[in-house]
């Protein structure tokens, strides 16, 4: 039975309206979105294409007649008696949200709230949801912007320059830069509210909701306000999932989701380097930004070596902005082989064990030599610790922090002891047979590394294995993308040649300071190629919520921007069915 009819205003692509049909209560689908209204033309055919069923209205909402908008609704409250109709708007939030910082703001759109009072006095919607940014609740008077002169010369306005047209149709306007007064912030949106209140006769609530905690793919905080009229009920949908679940039996919440489990692994993308057309170095540095915190554990001032540690036992770690040190033989990253011999018999402990670049003990009557084989994980996080390979692994944290030890050496049994390379003569063999041969080679398997690249702000960007950040419209220009490390030799960076068993990094006089910084970082940690590639629209629709075969018409560059400008969709649906939920219980305790 449909209890909801909704109207979507700024609709968009569909995000609000793929979540409200995908809502379902007692498993049957309880809400049905009857009409929508979006400005632009391509956005309008994407919804079209998935929900045929509604009535659709290219225009503005400011200048929309809304007689057949009215017809329509009368109309399908006959059909739907017991459903109540509710007016879902997604305002505009550019012009509120942080991301367009100090940039002017346009007062017209920050005013499009305004224009519901219409839709509300003509349609007398039984709720009222509202969806933005939370910044929405600063809303208020805007002023010119003022800055202070350098040197202490005055203060000066800045001027905001807008481009419109191309050719000889090009237009510039020129004008003063507006921005939020602070000192009168949230005054707009508190008597918006209230006059929504006392003038319809109706309730409200808000909260800020993240709809990662929902189930969602994406990391994606939201103001969503709720108006009822009379005494219908508001609620709010209670998060399902959370970024740390508590270890209790009363904490039901499931971890995040990853956002891994929607992207496309298989597509590495092309390296980083020796492309086409070379990134900017901007982009380099939001790399090697990714690559501090995600490979190297997030140390800023330095990069700890897992063969570092002095004498003493402490580590001493080299400065990411001094030389590269020596790169070792051993992958710090995964298998290490220990090879040398080991005495049991006469000597200072620190005498029993030798290189296996030097000659054996001498081998005595009875055999004190044996080879030993030892297969044991090494921990590079907290103090450290070595655990064996037939017991279940130590926590695998995000980061990688194992390396699988399987030494290959001798060991003399006799006497106190002490090891001894199998590249080496043997020990003294005696007339009792002490010598004890295991022996394991293994290269160091490949492994990739993998993170979320966000260019839209300076950040190091995201792992793949917690929700996605936020997407947003202007992702069209600058999308996001997926880096890849790679370790496995057998795919080596345009830069890097190998000479036996030595890699060696080529820094050319070419190469920018942050390019060369770059290439160190992967010489210390054992990198072989560094890969990217933008985000496919088919990823950006599974984590905003969407169907894989939902249909999105125009440009990549209009559908990218149609995904970031939607409601999740996850968060859409879970506020339905919440709502939904209460009614239910309402109309049967009435």
């Amino acid at each position: 039975m449909i209890r909801f009819l909704y109207i979507d205003l700024f609709c968009g692509a569909g995000g609000t309206s793929t979540g409200v049909e995908a809502a379902r209560l007692h498993g049957d689908q309880f809400a049905k979105v009857i009409a929508c209204v979006n400005h632009d033309a391509n956005a309008i055919a994407s919804h079209a294409a998935n929900h045929p069923d509604a009535l659709h209205f290219v225009e503005d909402i400011r200048t929309l007649n809304l007689d057949r908008m009215l017809a329509h609704v009368e109309a399908m409250r006959k059909q739907y008696p017991a459903a109540r109709v509710v007016l879902w708007a997604s305002l505009e939030c550019t012009n509120f949200s942080i991301a367009k910082g100090g940039q002017s703001r346009d007062a017209d759109s920050r005013t499009l709230a305004e224009h519901l009072f219409r839709y509300i006095d003509a349609l007398r919607p039984d709720y009222i949801q509202i969806e933005n940014v939370k910044e929405f609740m600063t809303w208020g008077p805007l002023v010119v912007k003022v800055v202070e002169a350098s040197h202490g010369h005055g203060a000066y306005c800045p001027l905001s320059i807008k481009t419109e047209g191309t050719g000889k149709h090009k237009r510039r306007t020129v004008s003063p830069v507006w921005v939020p007064d602070a000192t009168r912030r949230g005054e707009d949106y508190h008597r918006w509210v209230a006059c929504i209140c006392k003038d319809g006769g109706y309730r409200f609530d808000h909260r800020i909701l993240d709809s990662a905690d929902f189930g969602a793919y994406t990391s994606r905080r939201r103001f969503f306000g709720i108006f009822a009229a009379g005494q219908l009920p508001i609620v709010f949908p209670t998060p399902t999932h959370t970024k740390k679940p508590a270890p209790n039996l009363f904490d039901v919440r499931a971890k995040w989701r990853p956002v891994r489990d929607v992207l496309d692994l298989h597509d590495e993308g092309v390296s980083i380097f020796g492309r086409k057309k070379p990134l900017v170095d901007a982009t380099f540095e939001r790399i090697y930004a990714g690559l501090v915190k995600f490979v190297a554990g997030g140390k800023e001032a330095f990069m700890v070596k897992y063969n570092s540690m002095s004498q003493s036992g402490k580590y001493v770690a080299p400065g990411i902005d001094d030389p590269c040190p020596t790169v070792a033989v051993q992958s710090r990253l995964g298998v290490a082989k220990a090879c040398f011999l080991a005495k049991h018999f006469s000597g200072s402990p620190a005498d029993r064990a030798i290189s296996i670049d030097g000659p054996a003990h001498a081998i005595t009557t009875v055999d004190h030599h044996a080879l030993v084989s030892g297969n044991f994980l090494t921990a590079y996080y907290g103090n450290g610790y070595n655990s064996p390979v037939e017991a279940p692994a130590p926590t695998v944290t995000t980061k990688d922090r194992f390396q699988l030890v399987r030494p290959r050496f001798l060991n003399m049994q006799y006497g106190n002891g002490c090891t001894a390379s199998v590249e080496l003569p043997a020990g003294t063999v005696t007339p009792t047979p002490k010598h004890h041969l295991v022996t394991y080679c293994a290269e160091t398997p490949p492994r990739k590394g993998r993170y979320l690249l966000n260019p839209q702000f300076a950040s190091a960007g995201a792992p793949i294995d917690r929700p996605c950040f936020t997407l947003i419209a202007r992702m069209d220009k600058r999308p996001p993308s997926i880096v890849t490390t790679e370790n496995d030799v057998q795919h080596l960076a345009p830069f890097i040649r190998r000479e036996g068993d030595t890699l060696i990094y080529e820094v050319y006089t070419t190469d920018s300071p942050i390019v060369v910084q770059i290439k160190e970082f992967m010489a210390l940690y054992g990198l072989v190629d560094v890969k990217m590639r933008m985000l496919k629209i088919s990823e950006l629709k599974r984590i905003m919520g969407f169907p894989a075969n939902y249909k999105l018409v125009g440009t990549q560059a209009e559908q990218k921007k149609f995904i970031g400008n939607a409601v999740e969709v996850t968060m859409a649906r879970v506020i339905c069915e919440a709502l939904g939920r209460m009614i239910l219980d309402f109309e049967n305790a009435a």
